[in-house]
């Protein structure tokens, strides 16, 4: 019996509703408004990118500046994606070449045989010119050649905020605002984990992308959908999930969409009466090495503080009971550490009190 439930990206059937997600993203990608989408990492975000993607009747270019160490590789991700986007399915590669070129004048295109896909390949280059002068033209050549065939796309940059950890972050900003701003034929979609950068990029008033786009943070899922979806992914696979079990795996995970598909994923493997305890158990040691490797990247302070919100939940983390607890010292020690765990997305006030972002992280640390 084939497990229904996988990690990474969620497709079909998999994918777990965001109706209303979905149908005000690609309203906005079909009326041309810039929106970003911001929420905690294995949010989801992706999967509902490329669910936005398969319902525009636009052509849809996902790139990825997750790994991005410079400006030079933020250039080569662009061009190879919108290489790629726009010569799927070509059946006449030279003539596709010259088409990219007489608007994207200062790409070298390099037509390679793949031998694994048994296909022809473009192969991308920058040249002799630097990387900004890429970035500078690149979404106007982009705009230039929906123009001339008569196409409009949606540019999907995921995990969006991590140029801003490049030396010349504030430069390629720059180069692409200036292009977002006169493109009348590419709607851009960017998707970002670090809510902190992220929220600053497009709020600063002295940021270049301030007021560029709609920011939108992704809600969590209601537990009672969540549950349901849980209950029809278990009966398409010829298996039963009572409501309880569904409910309770749900809650334990706190609606986070990775962790709901991967507690169901464990206890949807189990034999005999292991039940969703057994489950819990294989989920908080899966991830023990994840978290482990997050915890030794901080300070000591870092960590306490960490901790201490982990069990304490504090309504004011600034209050003398709360540094006491805690055992945290001055309010001072308190705003550097906590300036930098929310730079890490590791913790937020929601509901009146402070939480730490990742519920199955917070269960480990109050552990």
């Amino acid at each position: 019996m084939r497990n229904p439930f996988r990690l990474g990206i969620a497709h079909g059937n998999a994918f777990c509703n965001r109706v209303t997600e979905k149908g005000q993203l690609t309203q906005n990608m079909r009326s041309g408004i810039h929106t970003v989408v911001y929420a905690p990492r294995r949010y989801g975000k992706s999967s509902l990118a490329l669910a936005v993607a398969e319902k525009l009747d636009m052509v849809s270019i996902y790139v990825d500046l997750f790994s991005v160490t410079c400006t030079e590789e933020v250039a080569e991700k662009l061009y190879r994606a919108i290489v790629k986007e726009l010569g799927r399915g070509a059946a006449d590669h030279e003539s596709l070449a010259k088409k990219i070129l007489a608007s994207f004048k200062n790409l070298r295109l390099r037509l390679e045989f793949n031998q694994a896909t048994a296909s022809p390949e473009f192969s991308v280059s920058l040249g002799d010119e630097r990387a900004e002068v890429h970035l500078e033209g690149l979404i106007g050549s982009l705009d230039d050649y929906c123009q001339r065939q008569g196409i409009r796309v949606c540019l999907i940059l995921d995990e969006f905020q991590e140029i801003c950890e490049l030396k010349v972050s504030f430069q390629i900003e720059a180069l692409l605002r200036g292009g977002m701003q006169h493109a009348k034929h590419v709607s851009f979609l960017m998707m970002g984990s670090r809510r902190t950068i992220l929220k600053d990029m497009f709020e600063d008033k002295k940021r270049p992308f301030y007021k560029s786009a709609l920011v939108m943070a992704l809600p969590s899922i209601a537990s009672e959908e969540f549950s349901t979806f849980l209950i029809e992914r278990y009966a398409d696979s010829g298996k039963v999930l009572n409501r309880a079990d569904a409910a309770e795996m749900v809650e334990f995970t706190g609606g986070y969409p990775y962790y709901v598909q991967k507690i169901a994923m464990l206890h949807f493997d189990l034999e005999g009466e292991a039940g969703v305890a057994e489950a819990k158990r294989q989920l908080m040691e899966s991830e023990s090495g994840d978290f482990e490797s997050i915890y030794l990247g901080l300070t000591n302070h870092q960590k306490r503080l960490l901790g201490a919100v982990a069990k304490i939940h504090p309504a004011e983390i600034h209050s003398q009971a709360f540094l006491t607890a805690g055992r945290l010292g001055s309010q001072g020690g308190v705003q550097t550490s906590l300036a930098k765990l929310k730079k890490l997305d590791l913790v937020e006030q929601c509901g009146g009190e402070w939480r730490v972002v990742d519920p199955i992280f917070e269960k480990w640390l109050a552990a």
